[in-house]
């Protein structure tokens, strides 16, 4: 990842070896591979330990009580089949979950509050891509477009606030060329 000592690999990794199909033998094949490759990493010494940062006072944790809520938006308008008019109601239904907050500081809204800011960032991404790249099927853009090559990095600001931005793909060259 982009963060230091911290390693992705398998499902939440963006290693682009398979494009966009994110298919659930590749992630498994990727996460032999890319954890061997951490594991040796790791191995050779761990990175310096730094001091916790708390990024959110405890008032602004998402209650817990709404993730079924959430698991079904999220299955429901964001699944492999999607549209403008699903993605958008996900985006439209995920935003009054924010002010559905707990002062408990439990690993269980800790939790929440993650998945609520994931799902927002993956619904809001899946909404502006308007094409159908690999299993992502948009079935109101049914074609790949070449305008998309390239991906949505998602970051948060100081406060929180998600920001969009767009990293080119590197190209890949054609096989016949590499042989």
């Amino acid at each position: 990842t982009l963060v230091p000592g911290l390693f992705a690999c398998g499902e939440v990794a963006c290693t682009g070896v398979h494009g966009a199909n994110r298919l659930a033998s590749n992630s498994l094949l990727e996460g032999l591979v890319f954890a061997e490759r951490i594991g040796a990493v790791l191995a050779s010494g761990l990175p310096a330990r730094r001091p916790v940062v708390n990024l959110k006072p405890a008032a602004q944790l998402l209650d817990n009580a709404h993730r079924n809520q959430l698991q079904h938006i999220m299955s429901q308008r964001v699944g492999v089949l999607r549209s403008a008019h699903s993605m958008k109601s996900a985006v439209d239904e995920l935003l009054p979950l924010l002010s559905q907050t707990s002062t408990d500081a439990c690993t269980e809204n800790w939790e929440m509050t993650n998945l609520h800011t994931v799902a927002s960032a993956i619904a809001w991404s899946a909404l502006r891509r308007e094409e159908t790249r690999g299993s992502h099927w948009r079935e109101d853009f049914p074609q790949p477009r070449n305008v998309w090559l390239r991906r949505i990095v998602i970051t948060a600001d100081d406060k929180g606030e998600l920001q969009e931005n767009f990293e080119n793909v590197p190209q890949v060259p054609d096989t016949k060329e590499v042989l």
